[in-house]
């Protein structure tokens, strides 16, 4: 008799930009052996990947959160009392409705895909006897976040990690322990090649010329991202560089009231400066591939990532890579095959970087070949897909 497939669930906070978290999770409903796995998306309102899956044929459903459970997580991570208790008072009206939910879909397995999801769905996973996974983006910040991730070990079957020595970043010394050791599995999210490109021609759009050098970061615009540490960089290159261009596809988190006001000032700053005609601000892109393909360098001055998507995505189209030694990056560039690393805020080593490919084409076009070269050997979607599967398998 042939098995029926597993019944995963995978929960996910959506937001409303189709961010690196959504296209893992995109890319995974693709690429699943469906004969094995029978997926089935959750969130708690509209957003670019519930429309994706939908026009995929994939079931979703959408599950409203109470406005108490609609805190921006670094708000909800803060000691606040007021906050903490609004929170659990949501989390007990929300589980009535998920427990009645999870019921009727009756899953076998729920992901989820960080601690706030973790304790959200623990109840109402515990009630039908299904099993949790929960994927960790990023590392904890503060005291808060890191005593609910100790917890999650606890509560979470198993645990996906971006990278390999993500787990000792997060967890210590418990790491190491076998009861928590067997349940830590680090999963290299890919990049696919089935994505289509879009067709357009940034540099037609910006009105530059072939010779004109493209630098280009993809990224929300939020002050951890660093993106005005990158357009002071550029100021001082352009001095040298008369030919360089700065494209920033983002915006900033509506969900964020330091990420907006971080958007306003860094508009300010270039108007102020005059920096209009060689730092481009995108906007929300769902073109980033064709954007990449234009493009000469990437460059990531973010200070604080897990396993960036889209500086993989970069790497996938044959770009060098300059980016701050943080989360997993280490295990992306090799330091001066396919690009650089520089510590986070430090501008002088930043220059550098660039100073040596903007000099250089045929450094720039060998780095370039050599980013190809290892996501197409380590960071494919299907090794992704596949090694996700035999976890779920060994879970179920």
């Amino acid at each position: 008799m042939e098995k029926r497939p597993i019944k995963v669930i995978f929960f996910h906070i959506m937001r409303e930009n189709f961010s690196g978290a959504q296209k893992n999770i995109y890319r995974l409903f693709i690429n699943l052996d469906k004969k094995k796995i029978s997926p089935f998306l959750v969130g708690q309102g509209p957003s670019p990947l519930i429309d994706l899956i939908r026009k995929k044929n994939f079931k979703s459903k959408i599950i409203p959160y109470p406005e108490e459970l609609k805190v921006y997580d670094q708000k909800l991570l803060k000691f606040n009392l007021k906050i903490a208790y609004n929170f659990f008072k949501g989390l007990i009206i929300y589980n009535k409705s998920l427990k009645k939910e999870f019921h009727q879909i009756v899953p076998d397995v729920v992901w989820c895909d960080n601690i706030r999801t973790l304790i959200t769905i623990y109840p109402s996973c515990k009630s039908i006897n299904a099993k949790i996974i929960w994927n960790i983006w990023s590392e904890p910040k503060g005291l808060i976040a890191w005593l609910l991730h100790r917890l999650g070990l606890i509560l979470a079957d198993k645990i996906n990690l971006e990278y390999e020595n993500q787990g000792k970043k997060i967890f210590g010394v418990l790491n190491n322990i076998k009861i928590f050791k067997k349940k830590i599995i680090p999963l290299y999210t890919g990049v696919s090649d089935f994505e289509e490109f879009k067709g357009t021609d940034i540099r037609k759009e910006l009105n530059l010329k072939d010779e004109e050098i493209i630098l280009t970061m993809a990224s929300n615009i939020v002050s951890g991202k660093g993106q005005l540490d990158l357009i002071k960089c550029v100021k001082n290159l352009r001095q040298e560089f008369s030919s360089l261009n700065l494209v920033l596809a983002g915006t900033y988190v509506s969900s964020s009231k330091n990420s907006k006001e971080y958007y306003d000032y860094i508009k300010t700053y270039i108007k102020q400066n005059s920096l209009e005609n060689y730092i481009h601000l995108l906007g929300w892109r769902n073109d980033t591939r064709d954007i990449f393909k234009n493009s000469d360098i990437y460059v990531s001055s973010s200070y604080s990532e897990s396993f960036p998507v889209a500086v993989r995505e970069a790497m996938r189209e044959g770009l060098p890579i300059v980016v701050t030694d943080v989360g997993g990056t280490r295990e992306l560039i090799n330091n001066n095959k396919n690009g650089f690393l520089f510590t986070p805020g430090d501008l002088i080593s930043l220059q550098n970087h660039l100073r040596v490919l903007l000099s250089n084409n045929t450094k720039r076009y060998e780095m370039g070949i050599e980013s190809k070269k290892i996501i197409e050997s380590k960071f494919s979607t299907k090794t992704y897909a596949q090694n996700f599967s035999r976890m779920i398998e060994k879970v179920f």
